[in-house]
């Protein structure tokens, strides 16, 4: 046994000292076995550092360009359909933006609201204002010319938190979709504004000298109506429930006190304009005759 151990021992001390006088007349250590082949230990240490670089090339800061192999595909669309909405305005985008509150105000001209796939314009109209802060997208715009069309989605939740909509300087509105949100507020101010069915738990309207004329998507008993007037009348189901007269010296008011309707409506006439609403079980009581 000790004779073996020697022996090993001189192989081994023999070994290294050739592999000494090799490495310095110029040769390599071939000690690394990869790829199915035996390397130079200096290749394998070139080539690791190699990949080292590689590596670290491909590790980005938030100052680095993104040159990686994650899938970054969805900024990139995200980026395409940005920069498809921008004019001088930006539109939200259905599939991105989790919009929960609208407020549209319509400084001007003629406008109709559809209801489609995602937010559009279209028409000869300039836009003061486009913003989207907070799941709340806030709109101001004014007709050119001819009829402004405004496509909103349903929202992608079970209905908008809030719809608020302002017609300014005599702006006309008409809505040929249902309007969906806990609160729904239409001032129509001087000009006139027709709606479908508006689905609200409180409906808020108000009008100077112009006319709404609006349905209500449930029936007559689920509301508790408020009115308030000093001029024109506000009407249900084509009977007046307020009108101011001449004597009149101040606001006029009305409640039918269903203090238990799980709905709401308040109705503000602050001039000579009008208000007319129908509920869902009077269709043939249409507000607009009566």
């Amino acid at each position: 046994m000790k004779k073996l151990i020697i022996a090993c021992a001189a192989v081994l001390v023999l070994g290294l000292g050739l592999t000494t006088v090799g490495h310095v007349l110029g040769g390599q250590f071939y000690s690394v076995y990869y790829n199915c082949a035996l390397h130079p230990f200096s290749d394998a240490a070139q080539n690791f550092s190699d990949k080292f670089v590689n590596i670290s090339d491909h590790l980005v800061t938030a100052d680095d360009d993104d040159d990686s192999d994650f899938d970054t595909d969805w900024v990139q669309d995200y980026l395409d359909q940005r920069q498809d909405q921008l004019d001088d305005y930006t539109l939200p985008v259905q599939k991105i933006d989790d919009i929960q509150n609208i407020e549209l105000t319509f400084k001007g001209g003629d406008f109709e609201i559809y209801s489609g796939s995602d937010f559009s314009l279209q028409g000869d109209f300039s836009v003061a204002e486009s913003k989207i802060d907070n799941h709340k997208w806030s709109l101001e715009i004014w007709a050119n010319r001819d009829t402004v069309e405004l496509v909103l989605p349903p929202c992608r939740e079970l209905r908008y938190e809030d719809i608020d909509i302002f017609c300014r300087q005599s702006a006309n509105l008409s809505v040929f979709t249902s309007l969906d949100a806990d609160d729904i507020k239409i001032s129509g101010e001087n000009g006139t504004v027709s709606t479908l069915d508006l689905n609200a738990d409180e409906i808020e309207l108000y009008t100077n000298n112009g006319s709404i004329t609006a349905r209500l998507n449930g029936n007559e008993p689920l509301y508790r109506v408020q009115a308030r007037t000093n001029g024109g009348p506000v009407k249900l189901n084509g009977k007046v429930l307020i009108q101011a007269d001449e004597s009149a010296t101040g606001d006029v008011v009305y409640d039918n006190r269903a203090e238990e309707a799980p709905l709401e409506v308040q109705a503000t006439v602050s001039g000579s304009g009008q208000i007319s609403l129908t509920s869902a079980d009077k269709p043939d009581n249409s507000a607009a005759h009566a």
